[in-house]
């Protein structure tokens, strides 16, 4: 049976509630890229003052303590995004051609976004790395 006869055999009311409950969920992730952009942009300032006044204060101990936390972020980040990817393949599978059209347009913005979030990701874990040298180095700033 094809698409269109297993959504004729849906209700009107039921496909809209399906549209309704998927731009929802769409409204939902983009809230909450837009927290995990305002989060990364406070990191990478918070970051870029301890890099400027605190490298003699911050510990090997902390620095591996904030890469553990990174790691288990980015960690989070992908099983959501597994998650997220499966739950929109089952979507696929119930939903009409211009869901599907409209699904793709999303994942296509999300995969961006995610891509984004690990650019910085890994331009903070490098931070952390050149920090870590510059303790194993000796170099020390009193503040």
């Amino acid at each position: 049976m094809g698409l269109a006869g297993r959504l004729s055999e849906i209700s009107q009311e039921r496909l809209v509630e399906e549209v309704i409950s998927a731009w929802d969920e769409v409204n939902a992730t983009e809230r909450l890229i837009a927290s995990l952009r305002q989060k990364v942009s406070s990191l990478e300032m918070e970051l870029s003052e301890k890099e400027s006044a605190v490298i003699g204060r911050v510990s090997e101990v902390e620095l591996q303590e904030a890469l553990r936390v990174s790691e288990a972020r980015v960690s989070q980040l992908q099983r959501s995004l597994e998650n997220e990817r499966v739950r929109r393949r089952s979507l696929e599978d119930s939903g009409g051609e211009a869901r599907l059209a409209e699904l793709r347009e999303e994942n296509a913005r999300l995969l961006k976004s995610e891509e984004e979030l690990m650019v910085m990701i890994l331009e903070m874990e490098g931070r952390i790395d050149r920090l870590l040298v510059v303790i194993k180095d000796g170099v020390s700033v009193d503040g």
